[in-house]
């Protein structure tokens, strides 16, 4: 069947090629010179195929890549980009096909029949069965060590369905063929796996992990020797540049020492950002204004890392789970501190456990591990000791050890079918009630989180389900703070009412600590099954964690029992608005309106959404709203359900997406 084609290049040449190749090929391409030809032509002519030829010094590729995938534009248009800057292969994943120069003719041909067949776009809520998935976990895991059980599903599920998206496959058994032809010779592995590895983080995060190792350089300070320390799992970046912050807060001569932080990611993508150094205020969520001062140039509403901190962290490509066998792994050996935060979820057991020796390998006498705090160690024979601080624990290599000292047990994981005893509730909860919460000008640093929950970030950021309108808890020792419980002798064995656990669990997930939140979830609702705040609070945490379905189906049963709550109805939305059934998450956002008109989350979604639609005369009018409300708070007060922004940060990130279409 005959496409029609529009060709978008300024190279007139090869444009002229491109035109008779197609035409002999029996299709009728069209061509404009400049970008802001190309999408009126789009809208004009509606053609099968867009083919992009760029030129290394003519168009921003990042414009390019968001151009292809924004709503407003081609997006339901295949495009196949062809350019001599291979690099943006990595970049531009989703499109059709990238094609380098010289240009192979055949693979273009082909592409374009392939085109001419595929009409359709895959569904983006089809179900993954359990034989496929088990399927392309195998094929994942003997390929790049990456494992996804049924725990990791949904995220799976996603990342292959965008991938499907891009080649318009409409079956999952036809997209695990091309993986396995074109895994290699089309990089088609690692076009999956840059939506099946990318983490949500953020500049400080557990940020006692950032105490420790600035008492442990300032302690050494008047050593000389070499720093270095190796960041596994990098991602975008922020955790290796908060690493290089840290050193030169502990550290006042640090420009006269040897400092080197070791960055590896096995997602080229995200190193590229990493390197670029290019960060949006919701990388800076936590980030006083001091720091971002120090080490950030601001430029409009994008923070960029200075080059003094750029010049400590150097980031390089590794699979953690394979032979090192990469030029960086000769300096992966005499380090003073490892960090990897929430990486060991990605893998089996076993290769978890042989990273874990590894890392101690790699680490000196005394050196440091930082794990995520959903992470345990996974076996007792490893020379490292457990160690804590704050509300954060982490690791310190004991080297030989001495005969006939006893070792601090170290933690192992739990097991998923094992609960609380009332009794471990209750001191739970005594211990909730000691925690000072945080007072002060700067921005709050949660303490405890568990980054990159089980599977890739949701394509937007999921709100945490803070209780709307709860108000700051006094500091212990004053008039109206709460008393601590009774002792144990006076009530051995009393269980903590409910509301004192819900507070608890919302404690918790304040802190990011989401598997123990939601463990006291779970044994409140096993002790009263029809709590909606629970249940809000438990979608929330099963949608951070990628369980999609089992939050949506939470989400129902909130409203079943309540239909009047406008927390149940925005959570439902957020749902909706990840599958990208964005219709029906509008009529949620408008339900959750409509009992609470000051609700600030779900009118900013809401306006998020109309712009995402195209509709900027609405999305602008939601954004004005949100800040007409949000301007009646304080600056220091937690804006509910935001992920835990303050007023000051969540209304600039409102003004900047107003900048942007105003």
């Amino acid at each position: 069947m005959p496409l029609q084609i529009l060709i978008i290049s300024d190279n007139e040449s090869f444009t002229t090629y491109l035109g008779e190749l197609l035409q002999r090929a029996g299709h009728a391409p069209r061509s404009v010179a400049q970008e802001k030809e190309a999408f009126p032509a789009i809208r004009r002519q509606k053609p099968d195929l867009i083919i992009l030829a760029l030129e290394a010094s003519k168009i921003p590729p990042l414009a390019i890549e968001h151009r292809v995938q924004t709503p407003s534009g081609p997006r339901s248009v295949p495009v196949i980009v062809i350019s001599e800057v291979l690099r943006l292969e990595a970049e531009l994943l989703q499109v059709f096909d990238f094609i380098g120069k010289p240009l192979d003719v055949k693979r273009l041909l082909d592409d374009v029949a392939a085109v001419a067949l595929r009409k359709a776009v895959p569904p983006q809520d089809q179900e993954l069965d359990a034989r496929l998935a088990a399927a392309f976990s195998r094929h994942i895991l003997s390929h790049s060590g990456l494992h996804f059980d049924r725990r990791n599903q949904p995220a799976l599920t996603r990342g292959l369905l965008k991938r499907m998206a891009a080649l318009r496959l409409t079956d999952f058994k036809e997209y695990l063929q091309y993986l396995r032809e074109h895994g290699e010779d089309r990089h088609e592995l690692q076009k999956l796996l840059q939506f099946l590895t990318v983490g949500e983080t953020y500049f400080y995060r557990y940020p006692a992990h950032f105490e420790v190792l600035k008492e442990r350089f300032a302690a050494l300070s008047a050593s000389t020797a070499p720093i270095r320390i190796w960041s596994a799992g990098c991602s975008t970046g922020e955790e290796p540049y908060t690493i290089a912050m840290a050193l030169m807060e502990a550290l006042p001569d640090w420009r006269q020492r040897d400092i080197r932080i070791i960055a590896t990611d096995i997602n080229n993508r995200s190193l590229k950002r990493a390197r670029e150094g290019v960060y949006s205020p919701w990388s800076m969520r936590i980030t006083t204004p001091e720091q971002s001062a120090r080490y950030f140039r601001r430029v409009g509403e994008s923070f960029l890392i200075r080059d003094e901190v750029k010049q400590l962290v150097q980031f390089s490509h590794l699979n953690l789970s394979v032979p090192c066998r990469e030029p960086v792994c000769d300096e992966l050996r005499d380090l003073d501190a490892v960090f990897c935060r929430n990486v060991l979820i990605y893998f089996t057991p076993e290769t978890a456990a042989g990273m874990l020796e590894r890392f101690a390998a790699a680490l000196k006498p005394a050196g440091l591990l930082f794990l995520g705090h959903s992470e345990t160690l996974l076996q007792r024979g490893l020379e490292l000791e457990l160690r804590r601080k704050e509300r954060s624990f982490y690791y310190v290599k004991s080297g030989s050890g001495t005969p006939g000292t006893a070792r601090p047990a170290l933690p192992q994981p739990v097991d998923e079918g094992d609960s609380l005893t009332e009794e471990q509730l209750r001191l739970a909860a005594a211990w909730l009630s000691e925690q000072k919460p945080w007072v002060g000008d700067a921005e709050p640093h949660p303490a405890d989180s568990a980054d990159s929950p089980d599977g890739p970030a949701l394509p937007s950021p999921l709100p945490s389900p803070v209780g709307r309108g709860r108000e700051p808890q006094p500091p212990p020792g004053s008039e109206a703070a709460p008393k601590a419980p009774v002792s144990s002798e006076a009530a051995p064995h009393a269980p903590a009412p409910d509301g004192d656990l819900l507070e608890a669990a919302r404690e918790l997930f304040d802190r990011e600590e989401f598997d123990p939140a939601l463990e006291l979830l779970e044994l409140l609702l096993q002790r009263t099954p029809d709590l909606p705040d629970a249940l809000v609070l438990k979608g929330f945490i099963l949608a951070g964690k990628g369980k999609l379905e089992q939050a949506l189906v939470t989400s129902e049963r909130v409203l079943a029992l309540n239909d009047l709550l406008p927390e149940g109805y925005f959570l439902k939305g957020v749902l909706l608005d990840a599958a990208d059934r964005l219709d029906e998450a509008a009529r949620e956002y408008r339900k959750a309106l409509l009992l609470d008109h000051d609700f600030i989350m779900p009118r900013f979604h809401m306006g998020r959404l109309h712009l995402r639609q195209g509709r900027i005369a609405e999305g602008t009018r939601e954004i004005r709203n949100s800040i007409r409300i949000l301007s009646r708070c304080d600056d220091h007060e937690t804006v509910p359900f935001s992920g835990g922004l303050t007023r000051a940060v969540c209304m600039l990130q409102l003004q900047n997406t107003l900048a942007r279409v105003a």
